[in-house]
């Protein structure tokens, strides 16, 4: 106790629960700012791939599309066409990412210790559906758009 005594810098401090949940709760905040931030990045690299792939797949493709515009269709088709191989493309990738998340949670979450369950709900899954729907239509809109303003002459030549 005489250490205590004689020692000037010793203080004494309370605080409350809530204190602490508010700093458990500012302290969460910043993970989930981080992890929005990595998950934010991660998109942007998966939507750049996608673009990527759709600008192979179109001037691989070239004689389909000048076939398809010679018997008739329009450059609203051919976009169409492209756009909707993008957004299936995304869907598919999301829906398979969402399952192996869910298989793989479900999996680990009887070893954790405090036993913490993984919850799937449908709002979480029509949210992956529409994150990965969105991503196939931003990212496919550029490739879709210069496979529709191919000209049909330059095609045939």
């Amino acid at each position: 106790a005489s250490y205590y005594t004689y020692n000037d810098s010793w203080t004494v401090s309370a605080s409350s629960i809530s204190n602490l949940v508010e700093s458990m709760t500012e302290m969460l905040n910043t993970v989930s700012l981080g992890i929005s931030a990595i998950a934010a990045i991660s998109l942007l690299v998966g939507g750049i791939g996608v673009m990527n792939m759709m600008y192979i797949s179109v001037s691989e493709r070239t004689q389909e599309i000048g076939i398809r515009l010679a018997v008739g269709a329009s450059p609203g088709d051919i976009l169409l066409q492209f756009l909707l191989e993008a957004v299936m493309l995304t869907v598919t990738g999301g829906l398979l990412g969402f399952g192996l998340g869910w298989l793989i949670g479900t999996a680990i979450s009887p070893f954790l210790p405090q036993k913490i369950h993984a919850v799937v709900t449908f709002r979480s899954f029509l949210m992956a559906f529409g994150v990965s729907s969105a991503v196939g239509v931003i990212f496919g809109i550029l490739p879709a758009r210069q496979a529709a303003d191919k000209n049909l002459i330059d095609i045939l030549r």
